[in-house]
């Protein structure tokens, strides 16, 4: 994998930074941003009014694994498909996508959510989970999955690197301005005939509610944030790209003797 991985990335010049990343991060986590072909000629990095990478570094401090179980109704992929997940947080994503033959690369903003991936894999790598394909797909577990501390909104791939994306409850913590930027480098890395599936809380779900910043969107005492989404706004956010699919789940949490609704926006684009 190391080796694939380096021929998706952007070369970049020594000794430049990852501003996702601190200085005393182990350099097996260290990727520099990308979208440009040298240090010299790379843009500024888009104007941020938060900090996300320390207020969810914040959340996993706390909360660690704060997402049990595995993501279910992963879309089917071919074997040996190039895969980027955006923002894996505590890998529950992530464990739905491991043992498909695919070749994984999985970023966070918060170097701590990167560590908790990482015992993740080595925990499903010591229980021997292994992928069904054959011949295509490499062997070894620990080769066709890379987590790496990243920043969505610059990301360090070239151009058409990954023939889908998977961003599921990422965009929806960002400002607006800041889900555009990172929706751009979605799909600048994903390949022609590629795919990208998004999944974000909608407008009636029950958390959807709170400290206002933007127009549905909350932000919470640990300074991270939540927009809640209309379709016709995914849709919007993805408008260079052809929707195969949108569509709304809702289902019931009983909560304090109430049937409250949680409410989810799923989408499929394909880029012509």
């Amino acid at each position: 994998m190391a080796s694939l991985l380096h021929d998706m990335m952007w070369p970049v010049g020594p000794g430049t930074p990852d501003p996702a990343v601190p200085s005393n991060a182990p350099a097996s986590t260290i990727m520099s941003p990308g979208g440009c072909k040298s240090a010299s000629d790379r843009p500024a990095a888009p104007h941020c009014t938060q900090n996300p990478r320390d207020s969810w570094d914040l959340f996993y401090r706390r909360r660690g694994r704060s997402w049990g179980g595995i993501t279910r109704d992963i879309p089917e992929l071919p074997c040996g498909s190039r895969v980027l997940e955006l923002g894996c947080g505590s890998g529950k994503t992530l464990r739905g996508m491991i043992g498909r033959g695919w070749h994984i690369v999985a970023i966070d903003i918060s170097p701590r959510a990167v560590m908790l991936t990482r015992s993740i894999i080595r925990e499903i790598a010591a229980s021997g989970q292994r992928s069904d394909c054959k011949d295509t797909c490499s062997k070894g577990l620990t080769e066709d999955v890379e987590p790496i501390a990243a920043d969505g909104r610059l990301l360090p791939f070239r151009d058409g690197a990954f023939d889908a994306v998977f961003a599921f409850h990422v965009l929806g913590h960002l400002l607006g301005p800041e889900r555009s930027v990172m929706a751009g480098e979605i799909i600048r890395v994903t390949r022609r005939g590629g795919l990208v599936f998004f999944r974000g809380f909608s407008f009636d779900d029950l958390r959807a509610g709170g400290d206002e910043i933007e127009e549905r969107t909350f932000i919470r005492g640990d300074g991270t944030i939540t927009h809640y989404f209309t379709e016709e706004e995914v849709l919007q956010i993805f408008r260079q790209l052809s929707s195969t699919s949108v569509t709304t789940v809702r289902w019931s949490m009983r909560v304090g003797g109430l049937d409250l609704i949680r409410s989810e926006i799923r989408a499929a684009f394909r880029k012509e």
